[in-house]
């Protein structure tokens, strides 16, 4: 992808046009493109015009590290959502920011819940959610991606930088077509994520994908792993690394193992990848494994939990009470003196993603309480900076080129 020459005032009231949607609480999107309530606008994507790039001493904390706040999206499977948020609050003992949420959740503490009024499309906040970041956990900052479905999600795509004009945060537009559910750290700037990166980003090399990782989010080192499917159609329906592993601490790593193909061999791969391994913390990897499954085409992960200051809020599934206690324990084994509170997520999986997926943190913030005349209406309106959509194949058939695979939902 190319810049444009060109800053170009744009209002995400008007650029979405043909690919908008009527958003229904009880029929919500699922985590890939319904091609028959969606259409693509045929736009390139739009990145935000910000500052160039984060200090050098910015880093994205590992989930396991303190959360001041987690973020979530109000369209759809909100009973889960409100449990999220009852946990995240309580036991959690972080913030709950709730982006076109009501004014109030039940359960969710006045004091700990900021209500953000800003258009959706979809409840995925982990995909296109802003990256948080800090130096000395004291200066937060969102780096803001472009969602691999920016030609039908432009109120998604356009929430990291709204979010942060609302809560009075840095943003920082990076030109990199990248899910948050296929982002995975340590404390010690190592990323974890899948190939699929490298799929959606086709235009560029893999130097210069990782060049513009480790610029931006501050990593020294990149790992990368196959997902279930590769190199074809993801088999979750997403090719996101939390779909089947999750690091429980620095040397720690959790991940789903199943009978069935073409997830029992992903997930070997991933195993012996880690199997004899030093972590950066110099201790040795230890492997915890918890059970997955598919049925009727979706898959049932544990991984896609959510860790907030030593609460494991992970999902539950109807029916699997011994999978679920399993699942339990392997938290428990990995992370010391944890609080694992189930939510049920039956809804949600068979859409492509449960707990991770609806959910964003952000590190821990300076206190700050915000005004209600901060809270805006409506999208507003920012300089943005139009970027060339890639046009080289997106696989080694050659069949499609990278936005005609965006089109069609891959």
């Amino acid at each position: 992808m190319k810049r444009s020459k060109n800053f170009l005032a744009l209002s995400f009231l008007t650029i979405f046009t043909s690919g908008a949607f009527a958003l229904d609480l009880n029929n919500p999107l699922p985590n890939w493109v319904d091609q028959k309530r969606e259409r693509a606008d045929g736009k390139p994507p739009v990145v935000a015009q910000t500052k160039a790039a984060p200090p050098v001493d910015f880093h994205i904390p590992a989930e396991y590290e303190p959360v001041g706040a987690v973020v979530i999206g109000w369209a759809g499977y909100t009973n889960m959502l409100a449990k999220i948020g009852q946990a995240v609050t309580g036991p959690g003992k972080a913030q709950l920011w709730g982006v076109a949420a009501p004014a109030s959740i039940q359960g969710v503490p006045a004091a700990s819940y900021s209500r953000i009024a800003a258009n959706l499309d979809t409840v995925w906040m982990r995909d296109y959610g802003p990256f948080g970041l800090s130096a000395g956990m004291n200066r937060p900052g969102i780096v803001d991606t472009i969602y691999r479905h920016y030609q039908y999600r432009r109120n998604d795509d356009a929430l990291p930088a709204n979010l942060a004009k609302t809560k009075k945060i840095d943003v920082f537009g990076l030109a990199l077509i990248l899910d948050g559910g296929n982002v995975m750290v340590d404390s010690k700037n190592n990323l974890f994520m899948t190939k699929r990166t490298y799929v959606w980003n086709s235009d560029k090399s893999k130097e210069q994908v990782d060049s513009l990782l480790k610029t931006y989010f501050g990593v020294k080192n990149i790992y990368t792993f196959d997902y279930s499917g590769y190199p074809g159609e993801p088999a979750d329906g997403t090719g996101h690394i939390d779909m089947f592993m999750k690091l429980l601490n620095d040397h720690t790593v959790l991940v789903s193992v199943a009978d069935t193909e073409p997830f029992k061999s992903n997930s070997e791969k991933a195993i012996a990848f880690f199997k004899g391994r030093t972590a950066a913390d110099g201790e040795p990897f230890k492997v915890i494994t918890v059970k997955g499954w598919e049925d009727y085409g979706a898959w049932y992960t544990y991984t896609n939990s959510l860790i907030v200051n030593k609460v494991a809020i992970i999902p539950s599934y109807a029916g699997h009470m011994a999978e679920e206690a399993a699942a339990k324990a392997a938290y428990q084994a990995g992370i010391s003196g944890v609080t694992v509170v189930p939510v049920p997520s039956d809804d949600s999986i068979t859409a492509g993603g449960s707990i991770h997926c609806v959910t964003q943190t952000i590190p821990v913030l300076p206190g700050r309480v915000l005004k209600a005349e901060e809270i805006f209406t409506g999208k507003p309106e920012f300089i943005g900076v139009p970027v060339d959509a890639a046009i080289t194949p997106l696989r080694g058939t050659g069949n499609y080129s990278a936005v005609d695979q965006l089109i069609r939902g891959f």
